[in-house]
């Protein structure tokens, strides 16, 4: 590695060259080493998955063979019993005691009739006859399908443990099922799957069992079988679902306790039950692991033996261009010893030495001349090539810089200068490569601690014969002095001009011979932007409107400082406006008079405003004066601050009156205030709040609706309330009427549905508690419809009319009438203490509607009635309103089915 005079290493084109062969060999090992260790690596991953596969395939090839050999024995078994013919299940448990062999076989075998119920055990007889299973699934689909079936897993209802049931049908001679047989199997019987505990795929993997709906049937953790896969086994099984919808094969994944394993899946035919193995991947990659950590090893030891092999020998091959380039540093270290004799190889490495040290010893002599004139030049000169590295630079840059001209030379630019961050320094730079001539000034870097200094820089392109940019010279200038003086008298214009922009008049200056020197923006907008610095006021105003303002601007340059006020000129377009003007001289400190500030200020809106004001306040006076409400305004200690001419009427007061002393108490009076009060300390607190307020009003009472409204500050702070107070009797009086219409039928003047339905359930509840009797009857004309339909529903109301008149003359003024709707009417009695009674008033009902006849717009016409009749001696809770009149109903229909124009009670 070399290093440069300014210190930064820089790695040699032998050590580069070298490093670069010895990395193509190593990188092409390791390239061919990993390709063949991924093929190796795949194919005997691909064999221990087949071979776990084919594993878990004899195990399901097992298990297999296990139900199938079951199932035959079953089959036998109901055969038998179907050649023997039993005519009853009697002798059907003494059959099953004749075969021990079965219990090698299964926990339990069950002979069940078509119904359900277990006829013969081998367990014993305890449960003959007791035990049903016509629930159970698998008993249905074996009368159904006539079929033996394998069943869903289940639970053992005595010992907790998961079981499955293999069922045949007994068939009699017209093949029809006469028994079922069910044999049970513990799903943890080494015979079937308790083997499968001490089956391991390496050290501790394990196999697992689901049913094809995906309920676990083994597993290693005992608390997740019979439980639903996908909720107890969502994060032990990666890909299940896959399974459960057919896939037989392996795959990869990771179990609940985060260990990766190879899973492999096969499906049970004769239970379509799914097995499954988790290998673990550390286990059973072991072997392929131990291999491709010693490939590697070898490949490593290999490359790194090329590798070495390779930068020898290009070193070696490399040694004449380093002895070179060492002699090249030395001249280029010690220029004066470039010229000194050396003794050159006769190949081509000496060659190039000779041409060197001849350029050396011409670029020493015109060297000697630039720098001799430009290191005495005020400025930092420098030349630098088309890739922008330094070839060329003065004494007065160098001590700029802090570097001498050896380490600057052949050194980038925007690097050594520090600007490479300088946005302003690239966009020049790329113009002088463009060929184009450039000067610009900037402020000093920072990191030199120069922001105070301003410098100005040229760049000048060298151009070659074929006109092509083959570099540039720069020129930079220190103009820290004059910039200073610049940016100064910059800042104070602008603070002038910000001042004079933002005042709110017009502000101008002109000089002794009326000129203007100065005009703020407001001046300027004035007369269109016109440009009015150097131009004569009179020329500018007008000779009308300059006129005008002579005198003051006479009085102003003799030394005297006049304000006038005056209207805005018709042709500025400010006619209609009034101003207010100042003239004040320029004068020196000897009294000399330069000159007239003039600051002119528009006062149009403060007497608008004042004007405005007057008219608005006659204008809220009217409004308040003339709304129907009582309007008043009250500060936080209810001190009155304003009433409208409602208020003051109200109050006692005359209109001109003072309010000097009143307070919402005595305005009010003590019995309105008490009303008031509760509600003060509600707007007090910002809130807006309304409520009712009673007040006598021409000897009756009265009904207002009182709004309070705070009165905030611009800080939110309540200052006061506005009271504004509605008469709202007339509404209420109306309101009071709707009601009452709204209870009433407008045909009869009974009252209607909606009264009846708040009446009844009062009356059973001063019932209830006097202990006094009640009655309900429920009426109807006969044959109503029929004089609707043949005289038309004029004459059907006069006969309601009438009816209703003659309903009411017929009970007490203590009764109620109600017209339900159409010719449906109640009639609630009160006070009554037997069924005698009752019966009483509803013959008299029949008897008063029957006679006299009905004379109706001169129609005589034969009316009778049918009743419904509830009586209840004492009234009991459990009976409400709604199934009073249910009773009622039926009873009227009971008298309509005996004749009609009669009545009938509620039995």
């Amino acid at each position: 590695m070399k290093f440069f005079a300014t210190g930064k290493p820089r790695i040699s084109l032998n050590t580069r060259l070298s490093v670069g062969v010895a990395a193509i060999v190593l990188a092409t090992t390791f390239i061919i080493a990993t390709v063949a260790l991924h093929l190796v690596k795949d194919r005997m991953q691909a064999s221990i998955a087949n071979e776990e596969f084919a594993r878990l395939s004899a195990i399901a090839s097992a298990v297999d063979q296990k139900f199938a050999s079951r199932r035959v024995l079953l089959k036998t078994l109901a055969e038998s019993v179907a050649s023997h013919d039993f005519t009853s299940d009697v002798p059907l448990q003494g059959f099953l005691t004749q075969h021990p062999s079965l219990r090698a076989a299964f926990d339990n075998v069950a002979m069940l009739d078509t119904d359900g119920d277990l006829v013969a055990n081998m367990n014993g007889p305890d449960q003959l006859h007791k035990l049903n299973i016509k629930d159970r699934a698998y008993f249905k689909d074996t009368l159904t399908s006539r079929t033996g079936v394998i069943s869903e897993p289940y639970r053992n209802r005595l010992s907790g443990l998961a079981q499955v049931a293999i069922t045949e049908p007994v068939r009699d001679r017209d093949g029809q099922v006469q028994f079922v047989i069910s044999g049970s199997i513990n799903l943890k019987d080494r015979n079937i799957l308790g083997e499968l505990a001490d089956v391991r795929f390496g050290q501790t993997g394990y196999v697992f069992i689901t049913t094809a709906d995906g309920v676990v049937l083994d597993h290693p953790l005992a608390d997740r079988v019979l439980k639903q896969a996908n909720v107890a086994m969502a994060d032990d099984a990666p890909d299940l679902d896959r399974a459960l919808s057919g896939f037989e094969g392996t795959l990869e994944g990771v179990n609940h306790a985060g260990v990766p394993g190879l899973y492999a899946f096969k499906r049970i035919r004769q239970a379509d039950w799914i097995i499954g193995s988790m290998y673990p991947r550390h286990e059973a990659f072991a072997r392929i692991d131990s291999i491709e950590r010693t490939a590697w090893i070898g490949a490593i030891v290999l490359a790194l033996l090329a590798g070495a092999l390779a930068l020898a020998v290009v070193r070696r091959l490399l040694r004449p261009v380093t002895e070179l380039h060492r002699h090249m540093l030395d001249a280029h270290a010690a220029p004066d010893r470039a010229t000194e004799a050396r003794t050159h190889p006769d190949d081509e490495i000496g060659d190039l030495s000779r041409t060197f040290d001849r350029l050396m010893q011409q670029r020493q002599a015109s060297e000697k001349f630039l720098r001799d004139i430009t290191d005495n030049l005020p400025a930092m000169i420098s030349h630098a090539d088309a890739q922008g590295r330094y070839t060329f630079v003065n004494a007065r840059l160098c001590e700029e810089l802090g570097y001498s001209a050896e380490e600057l030379v052949g050194q980038p630019v925007q690097s050594m200068s520090g600007l490479h961050d300088d946005p302003m320094l690239e966009h020049n730079l790329r113009r002088v490569r463009a060929g184009e001539a450039v000067s610009f000034e900037r402020r000093g870097a920072a990191h030199r601690d120069e922001e105070e200094h301003f410098f100005q820089t040229d760049f000048i392109p060298e151009l070659d014969p074929q006109g092509q940019v083959c570099g540039y010279y720069a020129m930079t200038f220190d103009i820290t002095q004059r910039k200073h003086i610049e940016l100064e008298l910059a800042h104070s214009e602008a603070q002038i001009r910000t001042i004079a922009d933002n005042i709110p008049a017009l502000v101008s200056h002109v000089d002794a011979g009326l000129y203007y020197t100065f005009v703020n923006a407001k001046v300027q907008a004035l007369h269109r932007d016109t440009a009015l610095v150097g131009r004569w006021m009179p020329a500018v105003r007008g000779e009308a409107d300059f006129a005008v303002v002579r005198p003051y601007m006479e009085r102003a340059l003799a030394g005297e400082t006049v304000i006038i006020e005056k209207a805005g000129d018709a042709a500025l377009g400010i006619g209609e406006r009034t101003f207010k003007a100042h003239y004040i001289p320029d004068q020196d400190a000897e009294g000399m008079v330069h000159g007239v500030f003039a600051m002119t200020f528009d006062i149009t809106d403060e007497v608008n405003i004042r004007r405005a004001l007057t008219q608005q306040e006659k204008r809220l006076r009217d409004v308040t004066d003339n709304i129907p409400a009582l309007v008043g305004y009250f500060d936080r200690d209810e001190n009155c601050l304003y009433g409208n001419s409602r208020a003051r009427q109200m109050a006692g007061l005359g209109e001109r009156q003072p309010l000097d002393g009143v307070t919402m108490r005595s305005a009010l009076g003590e019995a309105m205030y008490a009303q008031h009060l509760p509600h003060l300390p509600t707007v007090l607190a910002g809130k807006p709040t309304h409520y009712p307020v009673q007040a006598p009003i021409h000897d009756r009472e009265g009904h207002f609706q009182v709004n309070l409204i705070p009165d905030k500050d611009l800080a939110g702070e309540v200052v006061g309330f506005y009271l504004m107070a509605f008469n709202v009797t007339a509404l209420k009086e109306a309101e009071r009427k709707l009601i009452e219409l709204a209870r009433m039928d407008v045909l009869t003047g009974l009252p209607n549905r909606l009264a009846f339905n708040e009446q009844l359930p009062a009356a059973m509840l001063r019932a209830r508690r006097t202990a006094g009797g009640i009655a309900l009857m429920f009426l109807d004309i006969d044959h109503f419809k029929s004089i609707n339909d043949t005289l038309g529903h004029a004459i059907g109301d006069g006969v309601l009319a009438e009816y209703a008149r003659r309903l009411r003359a017929s009970v007490r003024e203590t009764d109620t009438v109600v017209r339900l709707a159409g010719d449906e009417f109640v009639i609630v009695l009160e006070n009554v203490y037997s069924t005698d009674a009752v019966a009483g008033v509803a013959q008299k009902i029949v008897a008063h509607i029957e006679a006299p006849v009905f004379h109706v717009d001169g129609r005589r016409l034969d009316v009778t009635t049918s009743i419904g009749v509830v009586f209840l001696e004492t009234v009991d809770a459990s009976v409400g309103a709604g199934e009073l009149l249910a009773r009622a109903d039926t009873a009227l229909y009971d008298a309509k089915s005996q004749g009609r124009n009669r009545f009938a009670f509620f039995r």
